[in-house]
């Protein structure tokens, strides 16, 4: 039975692992091949409804290089104090083949990446530990 829990442990940790990589993939992949430009931030049209409890999010406004200008909702930040303001400029990179993958400089998950590899890592671990050496 423990050799079934120890399994258990490494495959929720390569899973994990497989996420952050993944995640560092798409970042390192966004500014090698992406197109940058800036990204102004934009406050959220009010819509009326505000019942929903949920914070409203920032957008971000780019130009494309043919021209034509697309909002999305700007990343949410980790601490409240690196939340962009309005008319905040930033820097973004964008895959010219889908305009809507979008990597916000200093926004996204380069921590949270290298968490999940660490945790999945650890997870691998104690799942081998457990499956080897617990009888």
């Amino acid at each position: 039975m423990t050799i079934v829990v120890g399994v258990w442990f490494a495959l929720a940790g390569s899973l994990a692992v497989l996420a952050g990589l993944a995640g560092r993939r798409r970042a390192r992949r966004l500014c090698r091949d992406g197109l940058s430009t800036w990204a102004m931030a934009v406050p959220p049209a009010a819509d009326g409804d505000q019942s929903t409890g949920s914070p409203r999010r920032t957008l971000i406004q780019y130009t494309l290089r043919d021209g034509r200008v697309l909002e999305r909702n700007a990343p949410a930040p980790v601490r409240k104090a690196a939340s962009l303001r309005p008319g905040q400029n930033v820097l973004v990179w964008y895959d010219p083949d889908d305009p809507q993958d979008l990597l916000v400089y200093g926004r996204e998950g380069r921590f949270s990446d290298r968490t999940l590899m660490a945790a999945g890592i650890l997870f691998m671990l104690v799942g081998a530990a457990i499956a080897v050496f617990v009888h």
